[in-house]
């Protein structure tokens, strides 16, 4: 591969405005053809297969004229009176609203408890009051049933009204649409009154600031200007990865036409692309310069696309390998957030390779101009005396000191700062997630002090009685009560009554009680609410309770139940993707292993850099969870559980990154290794292995030091988003490469291999036999250069 490479870096320099021009047209073209195909982004983060998913299947199908509750853009509009007062006494203001809502948007649907609901609210309590009667329940049940649905709180302060956008799923919520709600509540604020709106059609559009992407782009220059000294060479690592990450990101935009993604599928491929095409730009780069000193330009470029070249096309791949693996968890759109970043990595490996050369053949000898003074490599010492006395040579000959006590101190205190993650929580994003300042988070807060926490994480329990069967014991109590009706009807009707039944007997649910029958009254929803809100353990509970009481009512009556409703499809993935989590831990330190053992020829080497990536995720989950779920400090306005999604996502980013500082380091000791003359040993007072790890860490710490600093400011700067998943994971990112760049591969690796010795290198010769030989190094072509350049 080396040679392949070098043969490419060679013509790259020679062809350099050609090779420009065609990245640049490409890049025209692709953002031509994304511009007029294109389609909007998706929300969704719905996962075909699990079991309430197929319940709301159901649901449409038996209840085609009703709205899907998954996916219908419906609102809670909630009123409040001020502190002591009540409601009743603004209740021309609540018209008002309702009025203004009415007027600009006449198309709205589900519409039957919309309206002031202190006119709306008596009115469906006695209604549903009378119609529990009528089908034969107990006074008392009926009362409860009805007032379990009441739209106003029993002090009378707080209320609430529906109603749902006419459009397919709350992604179609026109800003159009947004406006009015927002002024209606606005002429109601105005009048004293407090309101606030929630539910899946009023939550805010996704938002992106640019500036994430510029603060980065602008830390990363100043470190590029402090690695190299020229602000021509740090200028080059930005121009490819901005044309890198451009293009992936019109990909994406294109494949929209077909595929459908969610809204922050782009964002996190930017981030990422943004970040490794830097670094691998970076590496190249600082490998032509080193060559530069003994090379022709061309030859230089060619020789540092071969070898620094050759372990960014590794890395990239590991990279790559990482993301494409998320397929595994057979999550749809976690599968489309990886393809899409691994096609950014891999177009950024593309860019690196091809187009550094090619710049360096443009600019030629002016590639390092603009120096500034006394900054990296112009210091008016020699370079060599700058080498020999530089921070990296001096700390891996302090760890060579006291390689026991570094290894300690980093697994002791990665180690503690991993405790957390035992108490981690996961959940998807909704209104009683979001932050406090939110008008969302407020109206959810208000239903709960209202309605109690489980008015907002209400389950459906869908009864089908099609083949329940009559002669059931459980069912006979149900149908004798009963005075009308076929036995079918009876029989179905037993089915609902005797279901809604088993769940109010559960202890963490409120009230459950029938709300709807089919046109053919085979088929009916129980609405279920609990006693706690959609991010509490207990409702997760209460979900697992409901499917082994719905079992236990398909074997007692023959009749199918099945859970549905937003929060019962938002716990299934959540579960589904806890569950995916040490599968894919599993597979991606695996891989790690493998393709380690291929390039380094070694057994001990890849074990060290998978612990230490174990070591590095759970810190940097430990510290996220510390910071974003429990509110250390009060640094976060908003203490939340995890995005459900982000620990998986984030094993597999943060390994395919905790391996390109493997690689790159551990490839540089290795060039040593293998080309150590065991004449110097007597001149040194190291040997091979201590040799090899101070020379190689002291070469490359420099540049991998500057890589970890330019991902992690690209990474902080995304906190700055408004979204808090990307916020997160920007944190989470940036706290991994941290943990990872400095305490793993800068200490724990250096210090595990001078601890190790001899062993450091050894693999069984078996094992050495039947693997594929890479030369990731690109020792055989240092060689024959050297050969053919040797004075003799």
């Amino acid at each position: 591969m080396a040679r392949l490479l070098y043969r490419v870096g060679t013509w790259c320099f020679r062809r350099g405005w050609l090779v420009l021009a065609g990245w640049l047209v490409l890049l025209g073209i692709i953002a031509g053809i994304a511009l007029s195909v294109q389609r909007p982004f998706s929300p969704d983060f719905r996962i075909d297969g699990t079991p309430s998913i197929d319940a709301t299947h159901d649901l449409v199908k038996a209840f085609p004229d009703d709205l899907n509750p998954v996916a219908a853009a419906s609102v809670n509009l909630v009123f409040a009176a001020p502190e002591g007062e009540k409601l009743e006494d603004y209740s021309a203001a609540i018209d008002g609203v309702v009025q203004r809502i009415e007027e600009g948007i006449p198309d709205l649907t589900g519409t039957e408890r919309f309206g002031n609901p202190l006119q709306i609210s008596p009115k469906l309590v006695e209604m549903v009051e009378k119609i529990s009667v009528d089908q034969g329940l107990p006074e008392e049940v009926a009362k409860a049933d009805a007032q379990n649905l009441r739209m106003v709180s029993e002090d009378g302060r707080i209320g609430y009204t529906t109603f749902t956008f006419d459009v397919p799923t709350s992604m179609d919520v026109t800003p159009e649409q947004r406006r009015i709600v927002n002024e209606a509540m606005q002429e109601g604020r105005d009048q004293g009154l407090i309101v606030e709106a929630g539910g899946p059609g009023f939550g805010d559009p996704i938002q992106v600031k640019s500036t994430s992407e510029l603060v980065g782009l602008g830390v990363a220059f100043i470190v590029l200007i402090l690695t190299f000294g020229s602000l021509v060479a740090a200028g080059l690592p930005l121009i490819t990865a901005v044309i890198g990450v451009g293009m992936g990101s019109l990909l994406i935009i294109m494949f929209t036409h077909w595929w459908e993604f969610n809204n922050i599928t782009p964002v996190l491929a930017v981030m990422i692309g943004l970040a490794v095409g830097i670094d691998y730009a970076l590496f190249i780069l600082s490998r032509y310069r080193s060559e530069r000193v003994r090379m022709d330009a061309r030859t230089a470029a060619g020789m540092a696309v071969a070898t620094a070249g050759s372990a960014v096309v590794f890395a990239g791949v590991t990279v790559i390998v990482a993301l494409v693996a998320l397929v595994t968890v057979r999550i749809e759109f976690l599968s489309a957030m990886g393809l899409t970043a691994a096609m950014t990595v891999f177009i950024a490996v593309l860019v690196a390779l091809t187009l550094i050369p090619a710049l360096l053949g443009i600019f030629k000898d002016k590639a390092f101009a603009g120096r500034v003074p006394f900054i990296a490599g112009n210091r008016k010492a020699s370079s060599r005396r700058a080498e020999k006395s530089s921070f990296g040579r001096r700390w891996v000959t302090f760890v060579h000191r006291f390689p026991a006590l570094i290894v300690g101190v980093v697994i002791l205190g990665l180690g503690s700062l991993s405790a957390p993650v035992l108490d981690l929580d996961m959940a998807l994003p909704s209104d009683a997630t979001q932050n406090y300042n939110t008008t969302q988070r407020k109206s959810s807060d208000l239903m709960e002090e209202a309605f109690g926490a489980g008015v907002n994480a209400p389950f459906l329990m869908l009864v089908d009685a099609h083949e329940a069967h009559a002669e059931a014991p459980a069912l006979q109590p149900f149908i004798e009560a009963q005075t009308q009706g076929s036995d079918q009807e009876k029989t179905a009707l037993a089915a609902f009554l005797y279901s809604t039944q088993t769940a109010n007997s559960l202890g963490q649910v409120k009230h459950a009680q029938l709300v709807n029958v089919n046109a053919d009254k085979t088929v009916a929803q129980v609405l279920v609410t609990p006693y706690t809100g959609p991010a509490d353990n207990q409702t997760l509970a209460l979900a697992h309770s409901l499917r082994s009481r719905a079992q236990e009512i398909e074997a007692a009556t023959g009749a199918h139940v099945g859970l549905t409703g937003l929060t019962a499809v938002q716990m299934d993935i959540t579960e589904r993707l806890a569950e995916a989590m040490p599968i894919y831990l599993g597979i991606v330190v695996g891989l790690a292993i493998i393709l380690l053992l291929i390039v380094f020829r070694s057994l001990l080497v890849p074990l060290i850099a998978g612990l230490g990536f174990l070591l590095s995720v759970g810190a940097a989950f430990g510290l996220t969870v510390l910071v974003w779920q429990q509110g250390l400090w009060g640094l976060v306005n908003t203490p939340a559980p995890l995005v459900s999604f982000l620990p998986v996502f984030f094993i597999g980013v943060t390994f395919g990154l905790a391996m390109d500082y493997q690689v790159f380091l551990v490839t540089r000791m290795r060039e040593y290794i293998t080309s150590y003359d065991p004449a110097e040993q007597a001149q040194s007072r190291y040997n091979a292995v201590e040799s090899s790890v101070i020379e190689g860490f002291s070469s490359a710490a420099r540049v991998v030091n500057a890589a970890a600093l330019i991902m992690i400011a690209v990474f902080v700067a995304f906190i700055d988003q408004p979204l808090p998943f990307i916020q997160i994971f920007g944190f989470a990112l940036g706290a991994g490469v941290l943990f990872d760049a400095f305490f793993v591969r800068m200490a724990l690796v250096p210090a595990s291999m001078f601890l190790m010795g001899r062993a450091t290198w050894w693999m069984p010769e078996w094992l050495d036999r039947i693997l594929p030989h890479l030369d990731i190094e690109g020792t055989a072509l240092e060689k024959e250069w050297e050969a053919l350049h040797s004075p003799s």
